[in-house]
């Protein structure tokens, strides 16, 4: 591989881009990020859209930029919550997790051979949801206290919404 200060186009093996504020903002395409994911496909470039967001499925992520004018297909998308559940996955296969999060951190939990449970699990994951309860965030907290590792999707106190800042993980 050349230096960095020598490198062309041709060098690049893979593209990676975030997908909020870089892709799209608020559902709305950012102006030129077709015409880069096109370039990409056309050219046979390797891409991955990366998000921080754990809510969401990488299927739903692709519907959502299809809606945006961006075809973006699936496999080329990879969120916090496939990363947490991979990265828990090397810890410990086939750990026992409690979580709090949304469809797309269950969703990665499944394939990678988790159990979902609030009896004595090995794990606490946590990813961001708009459905936050007391009583979950009560039994994650007592069951870390009683010894459960804890894992957050994100280290993401606040996030951007229309109406202003809304709590993420």
């Amino acid at each position: 591989m050349p230096k960095a200060e020598n490198r062309t186009p041709a060098d690049i093996e893979c593209w990676l881009t975030d997908m909020d504020g870089v892709l799209v903002h608020e559902n709305v395409a950012i102006p030129g990020a077709a015409e880069l994911i096109q370039r990409w496909v056309d050219t046979s470039r390797r891409f991955l859209v990366l998000t921080n967001n754990s809510i969401y499925t990488p299927r739903d992520l692709a519907a959502r930029l299809r809606q945006s004018g961006l075809e973006v297909p699936e496999e080329n998308i990879w969120t916090s919550a496939l990363a947490t559940a991979e990265f828990a996955k090397d810890q410990m296969p086939g750990a026992r997790v409690f979580v709090t999060g949304e469809a797309g951190l269950t969703t990665a939990l499944h394939p990678a051979g988790f159990i979902l449970t609030d009896q004595d699990p090995d794990y606490v994951l946590l990813g961001e949801t708009r459905t936050y309860s007391f009583e979950a965030i009560t039994k994650a907290i007592r069951l870390i206290g009683d010894g459960a590792r804890f894992i957050a999707t994100n280290p993401d106190a606040t996030g951007p919404s229309k109406e202003g800042v809304l709590p993420a993980t």
